[in-house]
C-alpha cells in the first residue's frame, strides 16, 4: 500500500510551528509496510487544500492528514475530504458531548463554535481525542483510506497509537526495517562509488549513502513480514 500525508497549517509554513507530525507518521508508516511516497504541508486555504487533497487521492491508497480540524473557519480538512469524496457533513452527538465534557474538565465554557469539530464524512469511524477537543475519522470509500488527525503532535500521536494503527495494520501484515552503517574517512560520493554495483543491483534490498557531520551514512532498508525477517535479509 502506497500512502501520502499531507500536514495542514499556515503556522508551518511561516516556521512559527515545527512539523514534527509527519517524523511520527513517516516511522509508524514504516513499522507496518506501508511505502510513503510523498509528504506535504499545506496553508490553510480551500483551494490549495482542496488541490492537495485530490491529487493525493489521485495517487496514493492513504492519505493520512494532520491539523485542519479545530473550530474556525479556516479548518476545513474534513469538509474538503468528504466533498471530494462525494459524502455529506452529519453531526455526532456523541463528540459534541465529549466535547463539553473536556471543556468542564478544564475549567471553561464550551463555545458553541466547537460544535464544528463534531461534525463527520458520512459513514466514518469517529477517533475520540482522549487529548484535546478534535476527534479525529477514518475514511474508506472506493478503494482509499484517509485518516484525518488533529495537529497537535501530543494529540496526533497518542490518536495514531491508540486507533489507527492497529486498523492500518489488519490491511498490511508487513513491516519496513533500516539499519545505518557509519563509515569514516570516505565521502559521500566516494561510498556512492564504492557501493555502486549493490546501490543499483540491490534486490529486496536497498542501500541509500547520506552525508552526516564527520561521517558518511550507508542506509539500509529492507522489508518482511516483521522487522527481524527484514533484518535477515
Amino acid at each position: 500500500m502506497q500512502a501520502e500525508v499531507l500536514s495542514v497549517g499556515t503556522e508551518l509554513l511561516l516556521g512559527q510551528t515545527v512539523n514534527t507530525d509527519t517524523t511520527i507518521v513517516a516511522k509508524a508508516l514504516s513499522a507496518l509496510g506501508i511505502d510513503l511516497l510523498y509528504a506535504a504541508v499545506v496553508g490553510d486555504n480551500v483551494g490549495r487544500l482542496e488541490k492537495a487533497v485530490y491529487d493525493a487521492l489521485d495517487r496514493s491508497d492513504i492519505l493520512i492528514t494532520t491539523g485542519g480540524l479545530g473550530p474556525t473557519q479556516d479548518d476545513l480538512s474534513k469538509e474538503i475530504a468528504a466533498e471530494l469524496l462525494g459524502l455529506p457533513m452529519v453531526f455526532d452527538a456523541e463528540s459534541w458531548e465529549a466535547i463539553g465534557k473536556y471543556f468542564v474538565k478544564i475549567g471553561h465554557a464550551c463555545p458553541m463554535n466547537n460544535r464544528k469539530q463534531a461534525m463527520f464524512a458520512k459513514g466514518c469511524t469517529i477517533l475520540p481525542n482522549a487529548c484535546g477537543t478534535a476527534p479525529g475519522c477514518m475514511i474508506e470509500k472506493d478503494g482509499k483510506i484517509v485518516v484525518q488527525l488533529p495537529g497537535p503532535p501530543h494529540e496526533m500521536a497518542d490518536m495514531f497509537r491508540r486507533q489507527v494503527y492497529d486498523r492500518l495494520a489488519a490491511r498490511t501484515g508487513g513491516c519496513i526495517a533500516s539499519r545505518f552503517i557509519r563509515i569514516y574517512g570516505m565521502g559521500e560520493s566516494q561510498v556512492a562509488q564504492t557501493c555502486a554495483r549493490w546501490i543499483e543491483n540491490a534486490e529486496g534490498v536497498t542501500l541509500a549513502p547520506y552525508c552526516a557531520l564527520g561521517e558518511c551514512q550507508l542506509r539500509v532498508t529492507a522489508r518482511g513480514r516483521d522487522e527481524d525477517e527484514a533484518l535477515r535479509q
